[in-house]
């Protein structure tokens, strides 16, 4: 059945229909609004498996101003929603099977896009399996928490942010020990809900880089191979991998998200997002200066579908074989672009469990069960701080909490450990890994624009109800 398509059919689409309702130009915050919505309610119907209605009032028209006029239409026989709203261009997102959902650009036919996922497969959970393998929760004895005050620090999450019956904190999952210490859902979420990392996906991006890296198939200080710097004279030829992963590569990219700016540009507008990020000039010399960049990922995650096959079904999996599978992380979905390369810099849907479950493996320095999955040479290197960074912030595609010669007060977290280092997204998600008080805390939700979910005021609660250090922070 389709709903409210304004006479636009959406059975048989092809990509190469020159239409406004695929158009790929953003010219205003209202276009930005159907893009973000087209993309976002196809993967919380078809990925997280919410109601439309739902996803429109809570995802949708709670993002931003800008989405609040949008509305959706939903064909479930060919997998496709479509976002509209008054002065804006129709965009449409196409969900596939073991890939989830692609923004449609016009530039790519719908048999192109069917046959890049022709072998994909959903991987199978394990629920019987034991913690963390599989859902099967041990019943051993585990941490003296003060478990009162734990169910109170995660309860406040929730009861102080969720107001009016809107679920801005969706999912809290906290890990001591080894196991699952507390975990809580908002209503009309559960353990099987996949929720959206937005930027917390460049840490499974650059995890991917590590791999390869591990494998002596990349290399930190060589030149980073992207085809686009390959002329001579080219100056962007400097730039190593390292660069990259620490975001001091010196490539322009503007990661404000406004309408014309690069990654608006990158993200709805460009079948091929990191050749869009690599075709970029140099601003700053490359290590010179430090610079958040989404298109930086993108073009990591380009690096690693060419060096794992360049398909998205060779590189999707390569990830199941050498990290989701070792890691027990079956839910975990990185959706691709049109070029079929995964769009590790915001586009990664998993469970709060599996998000766990990731944090888990860095605590464990690299090794899940008796396996090593990452070496320990690569756990140290994402966690130290770039010195292209003007503060200890950040590491090799992870958030860190380091202070410096000026104190504490330069933390991220002031409360939270020195050795806490985090994947972090939009909307306030966090995967916090606490080496010193062997935990991983990780907090979901939909926080809205101009809002803020407070982690140092919640995390710390959390950590004050967990056994005692085992380390100096």
């Amino acid at each position: 059945m389709i709903r409210q398509i304004s006479g636009v059919s959406l059975i048989g689409l092809t990509l190469s229909l020159s239409t406004p309702a695929q158009a790929g130009t953003i010219s205003g915050p209202a276009d930005l609004g159907t893009a973000v919505s087209a993309q976002i309610a196809c993967a919380g119907i078809f990925v997280t498996g919410r109601a439309e209605a739902d996803v429109l009032r809570d995802d949708v028209h709670a993002l931003a101003p800008f989405t609040k006029a949008v509305t959706l239409s939903v064909d479930r026989k060919d997998r496709i929603v479509t976002a509209s709203a008054p002065g804006a261009a129709t965009r449409t997102a196409l969900y596939r099977s073991g890939a989830g959902c692609t923004l449609l650009t016009d530039t790519v036919r719908r048999e192109v896009l069917e046959s890049q996922t022709a072998k994909l497969k959903p991987m199978k959970m394990r629920p019987s399996t034991p913690w963390p393998m599989g859902d099967a929760r041990a019943t051993s004895p585990g941490p003296k928490i003060d478990a009162a005050a734990l169910e109170k620090a995660v309860n406040d999450a929730f009861v102080e942010q969720n107001k009016d019956g809107y679920p801005d904190t969706r999912a809290i999952v906290v890990v001591q020990g080894g196991r699952i210490v507390a975990e809580q859902y908002a209503p009309g979420f559960d353990q099987n809900s996949r929720l959206l990392g937005w930027s917390a996906s460049k840490s499974i991006a650059g995890t991917l880089v590590g791999l390869l890296v591990d494998d002596g198939v990349l290399k930190l200080d060589a030149p980073a191979p992207v085809p686009e710097w390959q002329a001579k004279g080219d100056p962007r030829r400097a730039i190593t991998l390292r660069q990259l992963l620490t975001m001091s590569s010196g490539l322009r990219f503007v990661e404000s998200y406004e309408p014309g700016n690069d990654s608006i540009r990158m993200l709805f507008s460009a079948p091929d997002m990191a050749a869009l990020a690599a075709s970029l000039p140099l601003d700053k010399a490359p290590g010179s200066a430090w610079s958040y960049s989404s298109g930086t990922t993108n073009i990591l995650s380009a690096i690693v579908t060419r060096a794992t096959g360049g398909s998205l079904d060779e590189v999707t999996r390569f990830a199941r074989k050498r990290l989701f599978e070792p890691a027990g992380m079956t839910s975990i979905v990185v959706e691709p672009d049109e070029a079929g390369v995964p769009v590790g810099s915001s586009y990664a849907y998993a469970t709060a469990r599996d998000w766990a479950r990731f944090g888990l493996l860095y605590l464990n320095n690299g090794v899940t069960g008796k396996k090593r999955v990452l070496s320990r040479s690569w756990v140290d290197f994402v966690r130290t701080p770039t010195k292209a960074a003007p503060r200890p912030v950040y590491g090799g595609q992870f958030w860190l909490n380091l202070g410096d010669d000026e104190g504490d007060k330069r933390r991220i977290f002031r409360d939270l450990p020195r050795d806490t280092f985090m994947a972090m997204g939009h909307n306030h998600q966090i995967v916090a890994v606490v080496p010193s008080r062997d935990a991983v805390i990780v907090r979901l939700g939909w926080t809205p624009e101009g809002q803020t979910f407070d982690f140092n005021k919640y995390l710390s609660r959390i950590l004050a109800a967990l056994a005692p250090p085992t380390t100096q922070p």
